[in-house]
């Protein structure tokens, strides 16, 4: 009986647990890689997108300046058309408060005009009632 009984006989306690640790290990490490990777997969899109945004926010505040040019540019014209007929509507205001002085006027004098001619009236329809008849 040389040969030792306890070589056939399952492992220790110690030998089991430590085997139990180190295939836990395996499997976090396993996740942990997982993790990781995914982890730089959705960083990476992340990046991808936020350079996304930034183009489309830089096209944006191109468009936005060019708005910007335009209506000042605009502006501008508006100004110098102002300034080139405001003498003329200047003008023209000037002459029709003139008409209106004058038409206010005219207006008088008709109704003044109408008032004796029905004074004539009056008067004529007067001297014909008071005239004999032959």
């Amino acid at each position: 009986m040389s040969e030792d009984l306890t070589r056939n006989l399952p492992s220790s306690f110690e030998e089991r647990v430590l085997a139990g640790l180190t295939t836990i290990r395996q499997e976090q490490a396993t996740q942990f890689a997982a993790l990781r990777q995914e982890q730089a997969t959705q960083l990476a899109a992340l990046s991808q997108e936020q350079a996304a945004q930034r183009e489309m926010i830089g096209h944006l505040n191109d468009r936005f300046n060019s708005l910007d040019v335009r209506l000042t540019s605009l502006e501008e014209k508006v100004d110098a058309r102002l300034r080139e007929t405001r003498p003329i509507w200047e003008g023209v205001l000037a002459r029709l408060t003139g008409l209106e002085t004058e038409m206010k006027t005219l207006n008088r004098h008709f109704k003044s005009l109408i008032n004796d001619m029905f004074k004539l009236r009056s008067l004529v329809e007067e001297l014909e009632d008071n005239q004999p008849t032959a």
